[in-house]
């Protein structure tokens, strides 16, 4: 009875490397396995050989756990059936013979089936899962010498299972599906649900995705919020604008914006002026030629143009040829990686000027209505619809259901934040001050 009972134990051992073995295997990073190859570690060659071989491996696989199914079915019937049936008989029980033995293989039959479930196939299979590396490179030897014994079987199995495959009216070779942008926003999301991706990291790769999406009108500075000069401007003219101003490029324009000639560098005019006489100064003289771009081009297509030609600002035109505004490479950077300061806009927050954000107390905030609506959730976590919205001037007007007047008192309530229009301009809201319920600002 002892060599029995272990011989059973064997077999559900065996019914357990197999299962753990189809787990792990299917749950390895390709990648990683075939990165680990090509540096030479021999059990990660092993493994790169399994898995390039799917159908063979769980062809392998499979024959291991319906050998050992089956012995151990076969084996428990034989050797238990006989002295459980007798043990039955003593009882007294009204039945024939043969009824009895008929009952004893089903009562051992379901508690192998239970033991075989539990032990075999579920504990080895929720290990697997969780170490599926580890697994795999301790089953990599094993598996690859069993895939050399069952070879001729192997080969025939996969032969039958691929005919059976056409029949159905499919490709036996048909490589998998690639993975959808969908399935990888959806791991993306379950990986920040359990901490393995953080927050920013997530929020990087769905801008990531979103960035093919968007066209140049999505992220443009509006020529309404656009600082320009003028060609005829002189030179103290053309220093105090850039002292106004947080910009290391502006446009140069004759006559009116929708005419632009040129781009001022200021590092172009400092050169100029150490090397020539300011009275003869023209902005003509440093200006350098001004790129365009259409409003409707997608900002990836772009990105790659500006990086190419070394481009840092893109002049955009309406679809009559009129100056819409302008984008920077920084403002596509800002699509995938969020808001920037560069050094000389935190120059100019220092003294006060420039800010889009500002803390004034606690709960209490006054931003530029030219805020992007990303940007502001980021940092309050209010819940605004930022698929919908580039701008919180734009979402508030939205919301309010028309364009304010200047005397207009406008207080709009979103969520568990309160929006008080404090400057209303021509066609938009320039300054709004929030009011939140509860401390969610994020860190």
């Amino acid at each position: 009875m002892t060599i029995a009972i272990t011989t059973l134990i064997i077999l559900i051992l065996i019914n357990a490397f197999f299962a753990a073995s189809e787990i792990a295997l299917i749950g390895l990073n390709d990648n990683k396995v075939k990165q680990q190859a090509e540096a030479g570690h021999k059990k990660f060659i092993l493994l790169f050989n399994l898995i390039s071989e799917p159908s063979r491996f769980l062809s392998t696989i499979q024959i291991g756990i319906t050998m050992a199914g089956f012995l151990a079915s076969a084996f428990a019937a034989d050797f238990f059936a006989g002295p459980l049936t007798a043990w039955l008989n003593t009882l007294g029980l009204p039945l024939p013979y043969s009824t009895l033995n008929t009952v004893s293989v089903i009562l051992i039959t379901m508690l192998l089936s239970y033991f075989t479930l539990v032990l075999g196939e579920l504990v080895p299979k929720k290990l697997a899962l969780q170490k599926s590396e580890q697994i795999s490179l301790a089953v990599a030897r094993p598996l690859t010498g069993l895939f050399t014994i069952f070879s001729p079987l192997v080969k025939f199995l996969t032969f039958s299972t691929n005919g059976f495959v056409r029949l159905l009216g499919a490709d036996p070779h048909a490589k998998d599906e690639d993975i959808t942008e969908e399935e990888i926003r959806m791991m993306v999301d379950v990986g920040g649900e359990r901490g393995t991706i953080q927050r920013l990291e997530k929020a990087m790769i769905n801008r990531i995705f979103e960035f093919n999406d968007k066209s140049v009108s999505n992220i443009i500075t509006h020529r309404i919020d656009m600082a320009a000069l003028p060609v005829e401007a002189t030179l103290e003219e053309t220093i105090k604008e850039i002292n106004e101003h947080p910009y290391s490029r502006l446009p140069i324009y004759d006559g009116d914006v929708d005419n632009i000639i040129g781009i001022l560098h200021v590092k172009d005019l400092f050169r100029y002026l150490d090397q020539f006489s300011h009275t003869d100064f023209s902005l003509k003289k440093v200006m350098r030629k001004p790129y365009f771009v259409i409003e409707t081009r997608k900002i990836d297509e772009l990105f790659a143009s500006m990086k190419k030609q070394n481009i840092h600002i893109a002049i955009v035109l309406d679809e009559y040829g009129g100056t819409e505004g302008l984008v920077t490479i920084e403002d596509i950077i800002e699509e995938i990686v969020g808001e920037i300061s560069s050094e000389d806009i935190l120059f100019h927050t220092q003294l006060g000027a420039n800010e889009e954000f500002q803390e004034i107390g606690t709960n209490e905030y006054v931003v530029k209505g030219t805020i992007g609506l990303y940007q502001l959730d980021e940092m309050l976590a209010i819940g605004l619809p930022i698929h919908e919205f580039d701008t919180l001037n734009g979402f508030l007007i939205h919301e309010l259901g028309h364009i304010p007047s200047s005397d207009e008192e406008v207080v709009i309530p979103y969520n568990k934040a309160e929006f008080k229009a404090t400057k209303i301009g021509e066609n938009r809201i320039e300054e709004v001050f929030i009011t939140m319920q509860t401390t969610t600002r994020k860190s």
